[in-house]
């Protein structure tokens, strides 16, 4: 799979304590996709970023400081206009951790380390589910 050209660009918000992981996975979302990026580093910051210029997509660990992945979806869906794809992406991948993040609202459910391409699939695959028209494959 390549990465996509947009002519507008997708809001994408990345909710991950690991920087590293959070920076990586922006840079190739940001040059790879033409994505539009922000990251924050622990669940309260993610969700008040997320009130303050709500996203499209969200990709959310599971395992936050100060507000957990799971209470992260709930919130998002609860407070934001327009319901963002949820992707939960967690070190967490036993069933009650899936069910837990499916019952708060996660669209889908990656194991890290995931594959930024599968992450990148999956939100064209929504944009085109959707009829985003500024989006296409390759």
């Amino acid at each position: 799979m390549t990465a996509t050209q947009s002519t507008a660009a997708v809001a994408v918000l990345i909710i991950e304590d690991n920087v590293d992981s959070a920076e990586s996975l922006a840079h190739f979302l940001r040059l790879g996709c033409g994505y539009t990026v922000t990251t924050a580093y622990d669940g309260v910051r993610g969700v008040r970023a997320a009130q303050a210029a709500p996203p499209d997509v969200v990709v959310c660990d599971i395992g936050l400081p100060k507000k957990n992945g799971v209470l992260v979806g709930e919130e998002l869906i609860e407070t934001l206009p327009d319901r963002p794809l949820l992707i939960a992406v967690t070190g967490y991948g036993d069933q009650s951790t899936r069910a837990l993040a499916r019952e708060a609202g996660f669209d889908h459910f990656l194991c890290k380390p995931a594959d930024p391409f599968e992450i990148e699939r999956i939100i064209e695959q929504h944009l085109a589910e959707r009829g985003h028209d500024d989006h296409e494959a390759d």
